[in-house]
């Protein structure tokens, strides 16, 4: 069975095990209902907990956002992997942090995957310009095995579940 979570363990989580990858849902969404219903799943949206408290999200832009924000409206499910050393966290923290680094412009949510998501288009994307799944492209760092093209959460997640080393850390639900 999996860890419930509260908010004091989500801010405990130790910053040796970031970064994290986090799956949400948005409680009440119409959006997020729709998106995992297309897509056979529970999460409409992924992002990194890059340390302790702080997400790497592509929200309108990629940016760093206190998890807190999400834990008002939204479940997350938090994954680390068991096998991953010091060094492919450090990899991983380099490219999330020049994602960030990049100009505004840059780190722009791609409206037109919205409608290649819609379209069962996946492919269908401006490109240089992600969605949130598409930041799961820096698991090619740490994980050979990683060979997603264009996923959306439910991709990643069922994906996660077929691979060694990855493990639930948590659930955070909403009473």
């Amino acid at each position: 069975m999996d860890t419930l979570l509260t908010r004091k363990d989500i801010l405990s989580i130790p910053d040796e095990l970031c970064p994290m990858m986090v799956f949400s849902f948005g409680i009440g969404s119409p959006i997020a209902t729709a998106i995992a219903m297309k897509e056979h799943g529970l999460y409409n949206h992924f992002m990194w907990l890059l340390s302790p408290g702080m997400l790497a999200t592509q929200d309108v832009t990629f940016r760093m956002m206190p998890v807190e924000n999400y834990m008002e409206k939204h479940a997350l499910k938090f994954v680390y992997n068991k096998m991953w050393q010091t060094e492919d966290r450090a990899k991983l923290r380099e490219a999330l942090d020049a994602g960030l680094a990049k100009p505004w412009y840059r780190r722009l949510y791609d409206p037109l995957a919205i409608v290649g998501q819609a379209l069962n288009l996946e492919w269908l994307q401006v490109p240089g310009i992600d969605i949130c799944s598409d930041k799961a492209k820096h698991l090619k760092l740490v994980d050979r095995n990683y060979d997603l093209k264009h996923p959306s959460p439910t991709n990643i997640n069922n994906w996660m579940k077929k691979q060694k080393g990855y493990a639930v850390y948590g659930r955070y639900r909403l009473d």
